[in-house]
């Protein structure tokens, strides 16, 4: 029997050294709950800084909102179960509302219970200990995943740029040479991936480098060019005809492999053949740009035919 070795990715290994970490700091300030520190870890270590950032003013404005709120209520309530309870989330619910915290009202109104159904003598204990072991989880887990190798996806958005430009000069080719009208479903999706990578690339910039900066701003740059890149093709593909291609339409066609002598070549004469060879002149400029940006040869750009 061959055994294979599990991949451990990075993110797994974080979490693991995260939780220890924050049972070891819950531990030495002797905290009856060690749990809700190995829970924060646990929240709060996520594929990005953004996010685990996020993660953690959920955690934290949820539990300082349900344990102060739950411990006041004890205090004032004392004996109102039940169907107090239930209106005392009420109350805390229109309270996140109110202050523009609606992300923390489930954990809010989860700590609310717990602090609620507790004794009265122990509330303020309770609430206070799981918000001070929390805290040590999520601070934990943060300063992790900061300091032992961020996530960074610029490769991934680059292979998806590469993938974009690659897959481009086949659909010029159906619609501009061959008249036929591509499916662009494939390409619109890739570049709603791409814009979700780079949210993330931009949210990971947590001490605003300059470097980063000027990365997320080129790799955006990019974006907008594939952006012009699938909006001239639409505008092509909702032409009923084609036109007749311009002669510096085709040699730029020639540039990206495409043989133009596969259509109709003559100067614009028709409203057909100057709109189409406007919309066609605006994409293979993008093109062009976004090769030139990312170092690709023109001619090796465009494998696909």
């Amino acid at each position: 029997m061959t055994w294979h070795i599990p991949h451990i990715g990075l993110r797994t290994v974080k979490t693991g050294l995260a939780v220890a970490l924050a049972l070891l700091f819950a531990d030495l300030r002797g905290s009856p709950a060690h749990i809700f520190a190995a829970i924060g870890a646990i929240s709060a270590m996520s594929r990005s800084v953004d996010d685990s950032v996020a993660s953690c003013r959920t955690q934290f404005f949820g539990i300082l909102l349900g344990a102060s709120f739950g411990t006041l209520f004890v205090r004032l309530f004392e004996g109102l179960h039940y169907f107090g309870i239930g209106l005392g989330l009420i109350v805390l619910i229109l309270l996140c509302v109110q202050l523009r915290l609606r992300f923390a009202v489930p954990l809010a109104c989860i700590v609310f219970v717990s602090v609620c159904l507790s004794p009265a003598s122990e509330a303020l204990h309770y609430g206070t200990n799981r918000l001070l072991d929390t805290s040590i989880g999520l601070l934990t887990a943060l300063a992790v995943n900061i300091a032992i190798k961020p996530y960074n996806n610029r490769a991934q958005i680059e292979r998806m740029l590469m993938y974009f430009i690659q897959s481009a000069p086949s659909l010029v080719k159906e619609r501009a040479l061959y008249g036929h009208y591509p499916a662009l479903t494939p390409l619109e999706r890739q570049l709603e991936r791409l814009a979700q990578e780079l949210a993330v690339f931009e949210g990971q910039n947590v001490f605003h480098m300059r470097d980063r900066a000027e990365q997320a701003a080129f790799l955006r740059g990019c974006e907008q060019l594939a952006r012009s890149i699938l909006q001239e093709l639409r505008a092509l593909c909702a032409m009923d005809e084609r036109g007749r291609i311009s002669p510096e339409n085709a040699r730029e066609l020639a540039i990206l492999g495409l043989d133009a002598a596969e259509a109709p070549v003559a100067p614009c004469r028709s409203e057909a053949d100057i709109v189409g060879n406007y919309h066609l002149g605006n994409l293979l400029r993008a093109y062009r740009y976004l090769s030139e940006f990312l170092s690709i040869p023109p001619s090796g750009a465009a494998a696909v035919k």
